[in-house]
């Protein structure tokens, strides 16, 4: 059985729950390290544990995304008006997911790259030397 999409204004709600509360987005390089040094404090298993939270996270916010798509891909039929109003609400909350995914993503990226960094090609690592 198929999941069926989520209404605009439930996906108003999930945005909402979904979000963290560290305030504008100016603060969030700040609550990240702050919540960073206390999940290090506690020892390995918490940092791990931290990080894998942020990469939940991340993937939940692409999750809404495509649900925002799918939501946008459904308006044929709509009036016009109901449609430009629906579409600006999906930008705003476009610009809202999107900032906080890409925040995450890069964060993750900068603490446990995909490639490590000392990696030079599959045969050989860069010793440092």
């Amino acid at each position: 059985m198929a999941s069926q999409t989520p209404t605009l204004p439930e996906l108003w709600l999930s945005i909402d729950e979904w979000k963290l509360d560290w305030g504008p987005e100016s603060r969030w390089l700040k609550a990240f390290n702050e919540s960073l040094c206390k999940a290090c404090k506690k020892g390995l298993a918490n940092t791990d544990c931290f990080f894998k939270e942020c990469e939940i996270h991340a993937c939940k916010g692409h999750c809404l995304l495509c649900h925002l798509q799918q939501n946008a891909s459904n308006m044929h039929g709509l009036q016009q008006d109901y449609q430009l109003e629906t579409y600006l609400q999906i930008f705003d909350l476009l610009e809202v997911i999107l900032a906080e995914v890409k925040f995450f993503e890069v964060k993750l990226d900068e603490y446990a790259p995909a490639v490590p960094y000392s990696k030079v090609s599959d045969a050989r690592y860069y010793s440092g030397m």
